[in-house]
């Protein structure tokens, strides 16, 4: 059975992912932002709670907190308290507030999916898989910069090329002030480059709640054999207030292990994964349904952030590093410090992708779409995404050309389709299996 994969960041189900349009809304154009759908009336606000009620109350990692929440919304909504709010972000950010009042989650977030700019190619994040760079700096220091963890059979390969640039320094950077977070198997995977060659080290746990019951199940990810390794090596984690979720767990986990030193601010204190679920009316909401355990302290950073070892503003944060490193003067920013990159990123494909848009392209008149390019298990807000990507594709005709054009940020393979009179650019992620999980666009051509 694979293992299921864990959305450790708000990034990636907020912004990364494609949100579908509800039923209602049309799509004139394939890149057009989801239309705007009718105010909510007293019926639809009822049934919003009462749902979202349900999925907190079924599904919370904590299943007494999410009773808590479930029922501070239903008295709210009982007393009136959301009567005169008929706007649909309005009642979502409300929800949002009230939620978080009472159960002091992060990642806990209810949305409008109706009036969210549809996520376009252009707006994805430049790197290979959530590196941004790899850098020899003067001195032997090696420097990594990762602003987010993709999904390990993307970021895996790219982080080897990284590291593998970094043979040989004589102490390390990891630069997690951007880090929005990402899956706990990648954080993990980096992890291991700091451990002995050959020494199997337990690093983190998902402890995630089975629906409906007060049963868990617990997912825990060790140490694996990397191409090149830094035992011993001085590490530090440089962080920031924005350093969220995936990014804390590799500060907290490199903290916890004694693998390194965490310099610059405290972290924004989330550290609880879960999974996007609709709530109908154009709602969708997503409810942290697992929490992350540390074999060291039982424990997360969830609420607290991470507790830096050298506190410092985060602009100060590589200087502070560079001058205990020895460095003076020392860079304020890694521009400075080592103006040309040693990473570069791939220029072929990820298997399978271009053979997937062919066959969403093959199957765009049909009906509806083809969940067989899906894992069975597939979430609802998964196969809502792939329901989202057939109505893209349906106006348009089979492209002449598909053909590779970069890797992004968050693990989207990017490609040009090649029309006679246009050509359009789309963004592919697959899974380890090769199945579908998102795309985003079509676009037009830059």
């Amino acid at each position: 059975m694979s293992r299921r994969r864990h959305a450790l960041m708000m990034l990636l189900p907020f912004l990364t992912l494609s949100m579908p349009p509800s039923a209602d809304a049309q799509t004139s154009t394939p890149s057009a932002t989801p239309a705007r759908t009718s105010n909510l009336d007293a019926a639809s606000r009822t049934a919003i709670v009462a749902r979202l009620s349900t999925e907190l109350s079924s599904k919370y990692i904590y299943p007494v907190v999410g009773e808590k929440g479930a029922a501070a919304i239903t008295a709210a909504a009982a007393s009136g308290a959301y009567d005169r709010i008929v706007d649909r972000s309005a009642f979502a950010t409300r929800l949002t507030e009230d939620l978080r009042g009472v159960m002091t989650d992060k990642h806990l977030m209810v949305f409008d999916t109706t009036n969210r700019p549809a996520s376009s190619v252009a707006s994805m994040p430049a790197g290979e898989a959530g590196i941004v760079r790899a850098d020899r700096l003067p001195g032997g220091i090696g420097y990594l910069q990762i602003d987010g963890f993709a999904n390990p059979w993307a970021f895996k390969p790219a982080l080897d090329r990284a590291m593998t640039g970094l043979k040989g320094s004589r102490a390390l950077i990891l630069d997690m002030r951007g880090n929005g977070g990402g899956d706990p198997a990648s954080v993990s995977y980096l992890v291991s480059y700091l451990l002995a060659a050959g020494q199997r080290t337990k690093i983190n746990s998902i402890v995630e709640r089975k629906a409906g019951t007060t049963e868990f199940r617990r997912d825990s990810f060790f140490s694996e054999p990397t191409p090149v390794s830094f035992p011993s090596v001085p590490a530090y984690v440089l962080t920031s207030g924005n350093t969220f979720s995936g990014g804390e767990e590799l500060a907290y986990d490199m903290q916890t292990l004694k693998l390194g030193t965490v310099v610059g601010e405290v972290t924004g204190g989330g550290a609880n994964p879960g999974e996007r679920i609709s709530i109908g009316h154009g709602v969708m909401a997503f409810i942290p349904t697992g929490r992350a355990e540390s074999p060291v302290t039982g424990s997360n950073w969830e609420g607290r952030g991470v507790q830096p070892d050298l506190k410092v503003p985060a602009a100060n944060a590589l200087a502070t590093t560079l001058r205990r490193l020895g460095q003076v003067p020392a860079a304020a920013t890694i521009e400075a410090a080592s103006p040309v990159s040693v990473f570069a990123q791939r220029t072929v494909p990820l298997k399978g992708g271009e053979a997937m848009l062919r066959r969403l392209f093959a199957g765009r008149t049909a009906p509806e779409a083809d969940y067989t390019l899906m894992k069975t298990d597939a979430s609802e807000a998964g196969r809502a995404a792939l329901a989202a990507t057939h109505r893209r594709l349906q106006p348009l005709g089979v492209p002449q050309a598909i053909r590779f054009r970069r890797p992004n940020g968050f693990g989207f393979d990017e490609f040009t389709l090649v029309y006679p009179d246009r050509t359009l650019l789309v963004g592919i992620m697959l899974d380890s299996d090769g199945k579908f999980i998102d795309l985003i666009g079509p676009d037009p051509s830059m």
